[in-house]
Protein backbone atom coordinates (compact mmCIF):
# COMPACT_ATOMS: atom_id res chain seq x y z
CA UNK A 1 0.00 0.00 0.00
CA UNK A 2 1.46 3.49 -1.15
CA UNK A 3 2.25 6.04 1.50
CA UNK A 4 -1.06 8.52 2.09
CA UNK A 5 -0.05 12.34 1.22
CA UNK A 6 -3.12 15.04 1.26
CA UNK A 7 -2.59 17.53 -1.02
CA UNK A 8 -0.82 20.43 -0.55
CA UNK A 9 -2.74 23.89 0.87
CA UNK A 10 -1.36 27.50 0.21
CA UNK A 11 -0.99 28.88 3.84
CA UNK A 12 1.11 32.02 5.30
CA UNK A 13 2.63 31.90 1.72
CA UNK A 14 4.16 28.58 1.70
CA UNK A 15 2.64 24.74 0.46
CA UNK A 16 1.47 23.06 3.28
CA UNK A 17 0.87 19.07 3.52
CA UNK A 18 -0.49 18.75 7.28
CA UNK A 19 -0.68 15.31 7.01
CA UNK A 20 1.15 12.43 4.82
CA UNK A 21 0.95 8.81 6.08
CA UNK A 22 4.78 7.41 6.18
CA UNK A 23 4.83 3.50 6.33
CA UNK A 24 7.76 2.04 8.01
CA UNK A 25 9.11 -1.39 6.98
CA UNK A 26 6.77 -2.99 9.39
CA UNK A 27 3.72 -1.64 8.41
CA UNK A 28 3.64 1.21 10.93
CA UNK A 29 2.76 4.56 9.63
CA UNK A 30 3.96 7.62 10.79
CA UNK A 31 2.22 11.08 10.81
CA UNK A 32 3.91 13.61 9.18
CA UNK A 33 3.35 17.19 8.32
CA UNK A 34 5.17 19.02 5.40
CA UNK A 35 6.09 22.80 4.55
CA UNK A 36 7.05 23.76 1.22
CA UNK A 37 8.07 26.91 0.04
CA UNK A 38 5.57 28.46 -2.17
CA UNK A 39 6.99 27.90 -5.87
CA UNK A 40 7.42 24.54 -7.21
CA UNK A 41 11.02 22.76 -7.39
CA UNK A 42 13.21 20.55 -5.50
CA UNK A 43 14.31 21.83 -2.24
CA UNK A 44 16.83 20.88 0.77
CA UNK A 45 15.37 19.34 3.48
CA UNK A 46 14.98 20.03 7.26
CA UNK A 47 13.75 17.36 9.34
CA UNK A 48 12.36 17.41 12.56
CA UNK A 49 11.27 13.93 14.16
CA UNK A 50 9.40 14.35 17.75
CA UNK A 51 7.77 12.98 20.98
CA UNK A 52 6.34 16.27 22.09
CA UNK A 53 3.51 16.65 18.76
CA UNK A 54 4.58 17.40 15.86
CA UNK A 55 2.15 20.60 15.48
CA UNK A 56 4.05 22.63 17.97
CA UNK A 57 6.59 22.94 15.11
CA UNK A 58 4.34 24.65 12.36
CA UNK A 59 5.24 28.17 12.91
CA UNK A 60 8.97 26.86 12.60
CA UNK A 61 8.22 25.00 9.71
CA UNK A 62 6.63 28.06 8.03
CA UNK A 63 9.98 30.02 8.61
CA UNK A 64 12.12 27.64 7.36
CA UNK A 65 9.94 27.24 3.92
CA UNK A 66 10.25 31.16 3.62
CA UNK A 67 14.38 30.34 3.92
CA UNK A 68 14.08 28.11 1.02
CA UNK A 69 13.92 25.27 2.39
CA UNK A 70 11.59 21.97 2.62
CA UNK A 71 10.37 21.30 6.60
CA UNK A 72 9.33 17.93 7.72
CA UNK A 73 7.95 17.46 10.78
CA UNK A 74 6.93 13.62 11.97
CA UNK A 75 5.50 12.41 15.16
CA UNK A 76 7.54 9.74 16.56
CA UNK A 77 6.46 5.95 16.63
CA UNK A 78 3.09 5.57 19.49
CA UNK A 79 3.37 9.39 19.79
CA UNK A 80 0.28 11.66 19.39
CA UNK A 81 -1.05 11.18 15.77
CA UNK A 82 1.56 8.30 14.57
CA UNK A 83 0.47 4.32 15.00
CA UNK A 84 2.61 1.84 16.71
CA UNK A 85 3.33 1.60 20.47
CA UNK A 86 5.28 3.69 21.64
CA UNK A 87 8.93 2.70 24.10
CA UNK A 88 11.65 5.29 24.22
CA UNK A 89 14.60 5.24 21.80
CA UNK A 90 14.44 1.34 20.83
CA UNK A 91 12.73 2.19 17.20
CA UNK A 92 14.16 5.50 16.72
CA UNK A 93 17.30 4.21 14.20
CA UNK A 94 15.12 2.72 11.83
CA UNK A 95 12.09 4.88 11.32
CA UNK A 96 14.50 7.99 11.08
CA UNK A 97 15.91 6.03 8.48
CA UNK A 98 13.16 4.98 6.90
CA UNK A 99 11.80 8.48 7.16
CA UNK A 100 14.65 10.38 5.61
CA UNK A 101 14.77 7.72 2.62
CA UNK A 102 11.07 8.34 2.10
CA UNK A 103 11.77 11.87 1.87
CA UNK A 104 14.74 11.30 -0.17
CA UNK A 105 12.28 9.84 -2.81
CA UNK A 106 9.82 13.04 -2.94
CA UNK A 107 9.61 15.20 -5.72
CA UNK A 108 10.18 17.85 -3.65
CA UNK A 109 13.65 17.21 -2.03
CA UNK A 110 17.18 17.63 -3.59
CA UNK A 111 18.40 14.79 -2.05
CA UNK A 112 19.98 16.77 0.67
CA UNK A 113 18.37 16.00 4.20
CA UNK A 114 19.30 17.44 7.56
CA UNK A 115 18.33 17.18 11.00
CA UNK A 116 17.85 19.67 13.55
CA UNK A 117 15.78 19.31 17.30
CA UNK A 118 16.80 19.37 20.97
CA UNK A 119 16.75 17.05 23.98
CA UNK A 120 14.88 13.28 22.45
CA UNK A 121 14.81 15.13 19.14
CA UNK A 122 18.19 15.18 19.06
CA UNK A 123 18.66 11.59 20.36
CA UNK A 124 16.65 10.37 17.41
CA UNK A 125 19.37 12.40 14.98
CA UNK A 126 22.18 10.27 16.93
CA UNK A 127 20.13 6.95 16.64
CA UNK A 128 19.12 7.41 12.90
CA UNK A 129 22.66 9.13 11.58
CA UNK A 130 25.24 5.50 11.63
CA UNK A 131 22.09 3.86 9.58
CA UNK A 132 23.52 5.83 6.38
CA UNK A 133 21.24 7.50 4.42
CA UNK A 134 22.70 8.80 1.34
CA UNK A 135 20.56 11.56 1.64
CA UNK A 136 21.23 12.15 5.25
CA UNK A 137 23.77 15.57 5.31
CA UNK A 138 24.02 17.74 8.03
CA UNK A 139 22.56 17.62 11.82
CA UNK A 140 22.42 20.05 14.28
CA UNK A 141 21.65 18.10 17.71
CA UNK A 142 21.35 19.75 20.52
CA UNK A 143 21.07 19.39 24.63
CA UNK A 144 21.43 16.15 24.86
CA UNK A 145 23.87 13.03 25.56
CA UNK A 146 25.84 10.20 23.63
CA UNK A 147 25.76 7.55 26.16
CA UNK A 148 22.20 7.98 28.35
CA UNK A 149 23.46 5.75 31.49
CA UNK A 150 26.40 8.07 31.94
CA UNK A 151 24.55 11.32 32.21
CA UNK A 152 21.25 11.03 31.64
CA UNK A 153 18.68 8.82 33.05
CA UNK A 154 22.05 7.60 35.70
CA UNK A 155 24.64 9.51 36.63
CA UNK A 156 27.70 7.61 37.17
CA UNK A 157 25.64 5.11 38.62
CA UNK A 158 22.91 7.41 40.89
CA UNK A 159 19.09 7.15 39.50
CA UNK A 160 18.46 10.76 37.65
CA UNK A 161 14.88 10.72 39.72
CA UNK A 162 13.40 13.92 39.13
CA UNK A 163 14.28 13.50 35.37
CA UNK A 164 13.11 9.83 34.89
CA UNK A 165 9.67 10.34 37.14
CA UNK A 166 8.59 13.45 35.46
CA UNK A 167 9.39 12.03 31.94
CA UNK A 168 8.65 8.58 31.97
CA UNK A 169 5.97 8.74 34.48
CA UNK A 170 3.92 12.28 33.04
CA UNK A 171 4.61 13.44 30.16
CA UNK A 172 4.78 10.29 28.11
CA UNK A 173 2.15 8.49 29.15
CA UNK A 174 0.30 11.64 28.87
CA UNK A 175 1.01 12.19 25.82
CA UNK A 176 0.91 16.14 25.99
CA UNK A 177 4.07 18.41 26.07
CA UNK A 178 0.99 20.76 27.60
CA UNK A 179 2.57 21.20 30.76
CA UNK A 180 -1.46 22.73 31.81
CA UNK A 181 -2.89 19.84 31.20
CA UNK A 182 -0.17 17.71 33.62
CA UNK A 183 -2.01 16.25 36.64
CA UNK A 184 -1.67 18.19 40.12
CA UNK A 185 0.49 16.22 42.86
CA UNK A 186 2.49 16.54 45.50
CA UNK A 187 5.63 16.12 44.00
CA UNK A 188 7.60 16.73 47.08
CA UNK A 189 5.86 14.01 48.81
CA UNK A 190 5.82 11.90 45.73
CA UNK A 191 9.69 11.97 45.04
CA UNK A 192 10.01 10.48 48.75
CA UNK A 193 8.05 7.54 48.29
CA UNK A 194 9.68 3.92 48.07
CA UNK A 195 10.11 1.66 46.42
CA UNK A 196 11.74 3.54 43.23
CA UNK A 197 10.42 0.47 41.24
CA UNK A 198 6.90 1.32 42.38
CA UNK A 199 6.21 5.04 41.46
CA UNK A 200 5.14 4.65 38.41
CA UNK A 201 1.87 3.44 40.27
CA UNK A 202 2.26 6.04 43.05
CA UNK A 203 2.09 8.49 39.94
CA UNK A 204 -1.75 6.96 39.27
CA UNK A 205 -1.11 4.58 36.56
CA UNK A 206 -0.61 1.13 36.10
CA UNK A 207 2.73 -0.62 35.92
CA UNK A 208 5.03 1.49 32.85
CA UNK A 209 7.27 -0.99 31.39
CA UNK A 210 10.19 1.51 30.52
CA UNK A 211 9.99 3.02 34.28
CA UNK A 212 10.56 -0.32 35.73
CA UNK A 213 13.28 -1.14 33.14
CA UNK A 214 15.26 1.99 33.77
CA UNK A 215 15.46 1.02 37.41
CA UNK A 216 15.98 -2.63 37.18
CA UNK A 217 18.82 -1.35 34.64
CA UNK A 218 20.83 0.08 37.05
CA UNK A 219 24.03 -0.84 35.33
CA UNK A 220 25.80 0.07 31.59
CA UNK A 221 24.27 -3.60 30.10
CA UNK A 222 23.78 -3.91 26.80
CA UNK A 223 19.89 -2.41 27.30
CA UNK A 224 22.16 1.11 27.73
CA UNK A 225 24.94 0.16 24.84
CA UNK A 226 21.87 -0.24 22.20
CA UNK A 227 21.31 3.26 22.54
CA UNK A 228 24.68 4.85 23.34
CA UNK A 229 26.85 6.58 20.22
CA UNK A 230 29.82 5.96 21.89
CA UNK A 231 31.44 3.23 19.22
CA UNK A 232 29.81 4.77 16.51
CA UNK A 233 31.61 7.57 15.90
CA UNK A 234 32.70 7.38 13.07
CA UNK A 235 29.35 7.29 11.47
CA UNK A 236 29.22 10.80 11.86
CA UNK A 237 30.46 11.52 8.15
CA UNK A 238 27.72 14.51 8.05
CA UNK A 239 28.67 18.28 9.23
CA UNK A 240 27.50 18.13 13.03
CA UNK A 241 27.01 21.28 15.09
CA UNK A 242 26.51 20.33 18.33
CA UNK A 243 24.58 22.46 21.27
CA UNK A 244 25.25 22.32 25.03
CA UNK A 245 24.12 24.46 27.93
CA UNK A 246 26.90 24.75 30.76
CA UNK A 247 23.57 24.19 33.05
CA UNK A 248 22.31 21.13 31.55
CA UNK A 249 22.46 17.69 32.14
CA UNK A 250 25.14 17.15 28.83
CA UNK A 251 27.99 20.06 28.35
CA UNK A 252 30.74 17.36 29.39
CA UNK A 253 29.03 14.91 26.59
CA UNK A 254 28.63 17.57 24.19
CA UNK A 255 32.55 17.55 24.56
CA UNK A 256 32.85 13.97 24.79
CA UNK A 257 30.69 13.70 21.19
CA UNK A 258 32.47 16.12 19.60
CA UNK A 259 35.58 14.51 20.38
CA UNK A 260 34.66 11.18 19.61
CA UNK A 261 33.45 12.51 16.02
CA UNK A 262 36.67 14.12 15.28
CA UNK A 263 38.91 11.76 16.40
CA UNK A 264 37.29 8.95 14.77
CA UNK A 265 36.47 11.12 11.34
CA UNK A 266 37.92 9.08 7.97
CA UNK A 267 41.38 9.85 6.55
CA UNK A 268 40.91 12.88 4.16
CA UNK A 269 37.44 14.67 6.05
CA UNK A 270 37.17 17.88 7.24
CA UNK A 271 37.15 16.70 11.07
CA UNK A 272 36.39 20.81 11.78
CA UNK A 273 33.19 20.23 10.10
CA UNK A 274 32.20 19.21 13.47
CA UNK A 275 31.25 22.04 15.36
CA UNK A 276 30.64 22.82 18.64
CA UNK A 277 28.28 25.67 20.62
CA UNK A 278 27.89 25.99 24.54
CA UNK A 279 26.18 28.65 26.22
CA UNK A 280 25.18 29.79 29.57
CA UNK A 281 21.81 28.17 29.49
CA UNK A 282 20.42 25.05 30.85
CA UNK A 283 17.86 22.73 28.93
CA UNK A 284 17.64 24.75 25.73
CA UNK A 285 18.41 28.79 24.81
CA UNK A 286 17.72 30.71 27.64
CA UNK A 287 17.38 34.61 27.76
CA UNK A 288 19.86 37.06 29.29
CA UNK A 289 18.68 35.69 32.94
CA UNK A 290 19.17 32.44 34.05
CA UNK A 291 18.47 31.16 37.62
CA UNK A 292 19.88 34.30 39.94
CA UNK A 293 22.67 35.49 37.09
CA UNK A 294 22.42 37.87 33.99
CA UNK A 295 24.65 37.10 31.96
CA UNK A 296 23.87 40.14 29.31
CA UNK A 297 22.16 40.56 26.01
CA UNK A 298 25.10 39.36 23.95
CA UNK A 299 24.42 35.44 25.99
CA UNK A 300 21.55 35.58 23.98
CA UNK A 301 21.58 33.41 20.83
CA UNK A 302 18.75 33.65 17.68
CA UNK A 303 18.15 29.84 17.20
CA UNK A 304 16.42 29.61 14.44
CA UNK A 305 19.11 32.38 12.34
CA UNK A 306 22.06 30.07 13.60
CA UNK A 307 20.23 26.87 12.40
CA UNK A 308 19.69 28.43 9.04
CA UNK A 309 23.03 29.96 8.46
CA UNK A 310 24.49 26.28 9.55
CA UNK A 311 21.97 24.67 7.03
CA UNK A 312 22.82 27.03 4.34
CA UNK A 313 26.60 26.33 4.45
CA UNK A 314 26.10 22.11 4.44
CA UNK A 315 22.58 21.60 2.44
CA UNK A 316 22.78 24.42 0.21
CA UNK A 317 26.52 24.14 -0.46
CA UNK A 318 28.78 21.57 0.51
CA UNK A 319 30.61 22.61 3.79
CA UNK A 320 34.74 23.54 2.98
CA UNK A 321 35.49 26.75 3.35
CA UNK A 322 35.21 26.52 7.17
CA UNK A 323 38.23 24.88 7.78
CA UNK A 324 39.66 28.32 8.67
CA UNK A 325 37.28 28.55 11.51
CA UNK A 326 37.51 27.34 15.10
CA UNK A 327 35.38 24.94 15.37
CA UNK A 328 34.38 25.51 19.37
CA UNK A 329 32.56 28.46 20.70
CA UNK A 330 32.14 29.07 24.18
CA UNK A 331 30.62 31.45 25.90
CA UNK A 332 33.21 32.14 29.09
CA UNK A 333 30.56 33.18 32.49
CA UNK A 334 32.07 35.63 34.57
CA UNK A 335 33.08 37.23 31.61
CA UNK A 336 30.35 37.03 29.84
CA UNK A 337 31.81 36.95 26.76
CA UNK A 338 32.48 34.56 23.71
CA UNK A 339 35.20 33.20 22.85
CA UNK A 340 36.18 30.55 19.95
CA UNK A 341 38.91 27.66 20.53
CA UNK A 342 40.35 25.05 18.31
CA UNK A 343 40.58 22.03 20.57
CA UNK A 344 38.93 21.05 23.63
CA UNK A 345 39.91 21.62 26.67
CA UNK A 346 42.48 24.27 25.26
CA UNK A 347 45.96 23.78 25.49
CA UNK A 348 46.56 26.93 27.64
CA UNK A 349 44.52 24.76 30.21
CA UNK A 350 47.24 23.95 33.31
CA UNK A 351 45.32 21.80 35.62
CA UNK A 352 46.03 22.52 39.36
CA UNK A 353 45.45 21.05 42.27
CA UNK A 354 43.34 22.98 45.30
CA UNK A 355 43.79 20.40 48.65
CA UNK A 356 41.36 20.09 51.10
CA UNK A 357 42.18 21.42 54.13
CA UNK A 358 40.28 21.48 57.86
CA UNK A 359 40.91 21.13 61.06
CA UNK A 360 37.89 18.34 61.38
CA UNK A 361 35.63 21.37 61.30
CA UNK A 362 34.52 21.82 57.62
CA UNK A 363 31.02 21.05 58.15
CA UNK A 364 30.83 24.74 59.87
CA UNK A 365 32.37 26.40 56.46
CA UNK A 366 35.70 25.74 58.12
CA UNK A 367 37.60 24.13 55.45
CA UNK A 368 40.05 25.48 53.51
CA UNK A 369 41.33 25.06 49.72
CA UNK A 370 44.87 25.83 48.41
CA UNK A 371 47.42 24.35 46.37
CA UNK A 372 49.84 23.65 49.36
CA UNK A 373 49.84 19.43 50.29
CA UNK A 374 48.42 18.60 53.26
CA UNK A 375 49.93 17.63 56.33
CA UNK A 376 48.41 15.59 59.35
CA UNK A 377 45.20 16.78 59.53
CA UNK A 378 41.92 15.33 61.11
CA UNK A 379 40.25 14.33 58.73
CA UNK A 380 35.82 15.60 58.20
CA UNK A 381 32.95 13.64 59.35
CA UNK A 382 29.27 14.35 58.42
CA UNK A 383 26.04 11.66 59.07
CA UNK A 384 24.17 11.19 55.74
CA UNK A 385 20.32 9.89 56.53
CA UNK A 386 18.76 9.21 53.65
CA UNK A 387 15.39 10.69 55.23
CA UNK A 388 16.89 14.13 55.40
CA UNK A 389 18.54 14.27 51.87
CA UNK A 390 19.93 17.75 50.77
CA UNK A 391 17.82 19.48 48.90
CA UNK A 392 18.71 20.44 45.31
CA UNK A 393 19.09 24.01 44.61
CA UNK A 394 19.72 24.97 40.95
CA UNK A 395 22.08 22.99 39.79
CA UNK A 396 23.22 21.46 35.83
CA UNK A 397 20.18 19.60 34.52
CA UNK A 398 16.36 20.34 32.99
CA UNK A 399 13.76 19.54 35.30
CA UNK A 400 11.42 22.15 36.21
CA UNK A 401 11.75 24.13 33.26
CA UNK A 402 8.66 23.45 31.66
CA UNK A 403 6.43 21.83 34.52
CA UNK A 404 5.08 24.02 37.24
CA UNK A 405 4.18 21.32 39.41
CA UNK A 406 8.16 20.27 39.69
CA UNK A 407 9.32 24.05 39.89
CA UNK A 408 8.23 24.50 43.02
CA UNK A 409 10.47 21.39 43.92
CA UNK A 410 13.80 21.79 41.67
CA UNK A 411 14.99 24.11 38.91
CA UNK A 412 17.78 24.37 37.10
CA UNK A 413 20.35 26.99 36.64
CA UNK A 414 23.01 28.88 39.39
CA UNK A 415 21.63 29.87 42.36
CA UNK A 416 22.94 31.21 45.82
CA UNK A 417 23.65 27.51 47.89
CA UNK A 418 24.35 29.29 51.32
CA UNK A 419 21.32 27.28 52.77
CA UNK A 420 22.55 24.24 51.36
CA UNK A 421 26.15 24.61 53.11
CA UNK A 422 25.03 25.81 56.60
CA UNK A 423 23.63 22.07 56.88
CA UNK A 424 25.64 20.01 59.44
CA UNK A 425 25.70 17.39 56.66
CA UNK A 426 27.76 19.07 53.72
CA UNK A 427 31.13 19.73 54.38
CA UNK A 428 32.93 23.23 52.76
CA UNK A 429 35.94 24.70 51.51
CA UNK A 430 36.74 27.83 50.40
CA UNK A 431 39.87 29.62 48.80
CA UNK A 432 41.01 32.70 50.18
CA UNK A 433 39.72 35.88 48.35
CA UNK A 434 41.72 35.97 45.15
CA UNK A 435 43.54 38.73 44.23
CA UNK A 436 43.47 38.18 40.57
CA UNK A 437 40.92 36.78 37.64
CA UNK A 438 41.11 33.06 37.37
CA UNK A 439 39.81 31.00 34.50
CA UNK A 440 38.47 27.91 35.29
CA UNK A 441 37.41 26.19 31.71
CA UNK A 442 37.45 22.17 30.60
CA UNK A 443 36.59 19.43 32.86
CA UNK A 444 36.10 19.38 36.72
CA UNK A 445 37.53 16.49 38.95
CA UNK A 446 37.39 15.72 42.53
CA UNK A 447 39.74 13.17 43.97
CA UNK A 448 38.26 11.87 47.35
CA UNK A 449 39.45 9.64 49.94
CA UNK A 450 36.58 8.95 51.77
CA UNK A 451 34.80 5.68 54.17
CA UNK A 452 31.49 4.83 54.99
CA UNK A 453 30.16 3.07 57.68
CA UNK A 454 27.86 1.75 55.09
CA UNK A 455 28.12 -1.07 52.14
CA UNK A 456 26.95 1.30 49.34
CA UNK A 457 26.06 5.32 49.60
CA UNK A 458 26.75 8.03 47.64
CA UNK A 459 29.30 11.38 47.24
CA UNK A 460 28.10 14.28 45.46
CA UNK A 461 30.57 17.58 44.94
CA UNK A 462 30.07 20.93 43.65
CA UNK A 463 31.77 23.74 42.35
CA UNK A 464 30.81 27.42 43.51
CA UNK A 465 31.51 31.02 42.99
CA UNK A 466 31.74 33.01 46.31
CA UNK A 467 31.07 36.32 45.82
CA UNK A 468 31.99 39.69 47.87
CA UNK A 469 28.84 40.07 48.93
CA UNK A 470 28.59 35.74 50.59
CA UNK A 471 26.67 34.54 48.04
CA UNK A 472 27.77 30.93 46.97
CA UNK A 473 26.70 30.49 43.33
CA UNK A 474 26.81 27.07 42.05
CA UNK A 475 28.83 26.46 38.34
CA UNK A 476 29.07 22.66 38.32
CA UNK A 477 28.32 19.50 39.94
CA UNK A 478 28.78 15.91 40.19
CA UNK A 479 28.08 12.69 41.63
CA UNK A 480 29.40 8.85 42.36
CA UNK A 481 27.74 6.17 43.22
CA UNK A 482 30.02 4.33 46.27
CA UNK A 483 29.75 0.84 44.34
CA UNK A 484 30.86 2.15 41.01
CA UNK A 485 33.87 3.41 42.39
CA UNK A 486 36.33 1.37 40.35
CA UNK A 487 34.69 3.11 37.00
CA UNK A 488 33.71 -0.35 36.07
CA UNK A 489 29.66 0.44 35.16
CA UNK A 490 28.75 -3.32 34.75
CA UNK A 491 30.60 -4.73 37.59
CA UNK A 492 29.54 -2.97 40.61
CA UNK A 493 31.65 -3.75 43.89
CA UNK A 494 29.88 -2.78 47.33
CA UNK A 495 32.26 -1.34 50.00
CA UNK A 496 33.71 -2.73 53.40
CA UNK A 497 32.13 -0.59 55.58
CA UNK A 498 34.74 1.62 57.32
CA UNK A 499 37.63 1.02 54.40
CA UNK A 500 39.18 4.17 52.88
CA UNK A 501 38.69 4.58 48.98
CA UNK A 502 39.66 6.56 46.53
CA UNK A 503 36.75 8.05 44.08
CA UNK A 504 36.66 10.47 41.53
CA UNK A 505 34.31 12.43 41.00
CA UNK A 506 33.31 14.02 37.52
CA UNK A 507 31.76 17.16 37.91
CA UNK A 508 31.47 17.85 34.18
CA UNK A 509 33.07 21.32 32.31
CA UNK A 510 32.29 24.62 32.28
CA UNK A 511 33.65 27.83 31.50
CA UNK A 512 34.22 30.88 34.48
CA UNK A 513 36.36 33.24 35.56
CA UNK A 514 36.84 33.63 39.25
CA UNK A 515 36.94 37.18 39.49
CA UNK A 516 39.45 39.50 42.35
CA UNK A 517 37.88 39.42 45.58
CA UNK A 518 35.67 36.18 44.71
CA UNK A 519 36.54 32.83 45.85
CA UNK A 520 36.44 29.10 45.21
CA UNK A 521 34.17 26.98 47.12
CA UNK A 522 33.44 22.90 46.90
CA UNK A 523 30.93 21.53 48.44
CA UNK A 524 30.95 17.46 49.95
CA UNK A 525 28.24 15.94 50.88
CA UNK A 526 25.96 12.42 49.61
CA UNK A 527 22.76 13.76 48.42
CA UNK A 528 21.36 15.96 46.20
CA UNK A 529 17.47 15.61 46.36
CA UNK A 530 15.46 14.89 43.81
CA UNK A 531 17.90 15.48 40.70
CA UNK A 532 19.23 12.16 41.78
CA UNK A 533 17.41 9.61 43.48
CA UNK A 534 18.50 8.67 47.68
CA UNK A 535 20.83 5.71 48.20
CA UNK A 536 19.39 4.62 50.97
CA UNK A 537 23.09 2.74 52.11
CA UNK A 538 21.89 -0.45 52.62
CA UNK A 539 23.87 -2.08 49.86
CA UNK A 540 20.64 -3.85 48.31
CA UNK A 541 19.70 -3.64 44.66
CA UNK A 542 18.98 -0.34 43.63
CA UNK A 543 14.99 0.40 43.35
CA UNK A 544 14.05 -1.91 45.61
CA UNK A 545 14.29 -0.81 48.69
CA UNK A 546 11.31 0.81 51.09
CA UNK A 547 13.74 1.38 54.00
CA UNK A 548 16.96 3.61 54.49
CA UNK A 549 19.86 3.88 56.94
CA UNK A 550 21.62 6.47 58.05
CA UNK A 551 25.52 6.43 57.36
CA UNK A 552 28.63 7.86 58.58
CA UNK A 553 30.41 9.44 55.95
CA UNK A 554 34.43 10.14 56.73
CA UNK A 555 36.31 12.41 54.72
CA UNK A 556 40.22 12.74 54.83
CA UNK A 557 43.13 15.01 53.80
CA UNK A 558 46.03 14.25 55.21
CA UNK A 559 49.70 13.51 53.77
CA UNK A 560 48.73 10.21 52.62
CA UNK A 561 45.09 10.94 51.76
CA UNK A 562 45.42 14.13 50.00
CA UNK A 563 41.84 14.54 48.80
CA UNK A 564 41.88 17.84 45.93
CA UNK A 565 39.65 19.42 43.44
CA UNK A 566 41.23 19.38 40.07
CA UNK A 567 40.56 22.85 38.12
CA UNK A 568 41.28 23.70 34.85
CA UNK A 569 42.84 26.98 34.77
CA UNK A 570 43.85 28.96 31.94
CA UNK A 571 47.19 30.77 31.27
Amino acid sequence: MADAIEPSQVTRGCRAIRTAWVRMRDGVRLATTVILPEGEGRYPVVLVRTSYRRLGHWDEGLAFAKAGYAFVVQDCRGRFDSDGEWYPFTAEAEDGHGTIEWIGRQPWCNGRVGMVGASYEAAVQFLAAPEGSRYLKSLIPMFMTGDPWRRAYYADGAFSLALNLIWLCFEVPAKTSDSSTMPTYDMARLFRKLPLLELDRASGYEEIPFWRDYVRHNTRDDYWKAISIREKYHAFTMPTLLIGGWYDYYPAETFRNWQGMVENAAPGEIARRHRVLMGPWGHGFAGQSFGELDFGEQSVVDGHRLFVEWFDGTLKVDMGAGESEAPIRIFVMGANEWRDEWEWPPARVQYVDYYLHSDGTAGSEGGRLTTEMPGDQPPDRYVYDPDDPVPTVGGNHSVGLFWEAAREVIRPGPFDQRQVEARKDVLVYTTEPLERDIEVTGPVVLKLHAASSAPDTDFTAKLTDVYPDGRSINITEGIVRARFREREWEHPKLLQPGAVYGYTLDLQVTSNVFRPSHRIRLDITSSSFPLWDRNPNTGHEPGLDAEVEKAQQTVYHDRERPSRLVLPVMT
